[in-house]
């Protein structure tokens, strides 16, 4: 995945994880990666996208079993987008 589509998919990553979750870390790995992928900083885009995927690793199964979720299907793809970008960028 290049940058310019992490840009674009950023807005449903940032807007996914933020209505699950008001976890300060979480929300400041958001920032920064944003950040980041502006700056084409590949390197705190890859720090974020990491921090992202363990607090994902620790949730998914509570985002999924949570029947007061109604975005499971966002997450799933969330995750999908970020394990990619990762893969990609490192």
């Amino acid at each position: 995945m290049k940058i310019n589509h992490l840009r674009l998919e950023y807005p449903g990553i940032y807007t996914t994880i933020t209505r699950y979750t008001k976890n300060p870390y979480i929300v400041g790995y958001l920032k920064i990666m944003n950040e980041s992928i502006n700056d084409k900083n590949i390197d705190d885009i890859n720090s974020c996208i990491q921090k992202l995927l363990s607090w994902y690793e620790t949730n998914i199964k509570k985002i999924l079993a949570n029947e007061y979720v109604m975005n499971k299907e966002d997450h799933i793809r969330t995750r999908k987008i970020l394990t990619n970008a990762y893969d990609t960028l490192n």
